[in-house]
């Protein structure tokens, strides 16, 4: 067990050999989890290695004092729960694209269209001021709620909903303007 907290220690603070041990602790266990859920190889196994990624990434807001197993399978529920909004949007885009399209249109060319018009919401998001920015993608694009991206960015809970509050509204302010099919992109996507 102290040899454990040691290595948790040791990650944090940016060990390469320390995260290496807790890959091999928890890679298997992860993809087990996430393939359970996904019910697909591929995504599993990527899934889990975004995961490592995070991990790794925000290791000095790891707190040793906390139990790390919930903390690791929280990031992975959390990816997975971002994976099916995700996989969830592109569905209904890709069925409003297809149904309010042409019969010429297949399947590659709503894809087309679906990638254009996220490279250009990701455009728009990115004029935001970056604190603004932040809360938006935390509140959007990681499910996180006001209460928990207030505490993430030590912010009060009503500061946190004016900054996605003036996100939403200069992004459907934006995109005002663009066709239908934007505007739907934006609803499902965006809001």
């Amino acid at each position: 067990m102290m040899e454990y907290k040691s290595t948790i220690k040791k990650f944090k603070e940016g060990d390469a050999a320390a995260f290496d041990s807790i890959y091999k602790m928890y890679s298997r266990k992860l993809y087990i989890f996430s393939y359970g859920l996904l019910k697909d190889q591929d995504s599993a196994a990527e899934l889990v290695q975004e995961v490592f990624v995070n991990l790794w990434e925000k290791r000095n807001q790891v707190d040793i004092t906390l139990n790390f197993d919930n903390y690791v399978f929280t990031i992975t529920y959390n990816s997975i729960r971002k994976y099916f909004r995700k996989k969830s949007i592109e569905r209904k885009v890709k069925d409003y694209v297809i149904k309010s399209s042409p019969e010429f249109i297949d399947d590659t060319d709503s894809g087309i269209i679906y990638n254009e018009l996220l490279e250009l919401a990701n455009k728009t998001i990115e004029k935001l001021p970056l604190k603004r920015k932040t809360v938006y993608k935390l509140s959007r694009q990681e499910g996180m709620k006001i209460k928990e991206i207030a505490g993430k960015l030590n912010i009060s809970s009503r500061t946190a909903e004016n900054h996605l509050a003036k996100a939403l509204k200069f992004l459907k302010e934006e995109m005002n303007g663009i066709s239908l099919l934007a505007l739907l992109f934006f609803c499902l996507f965006l809001s």
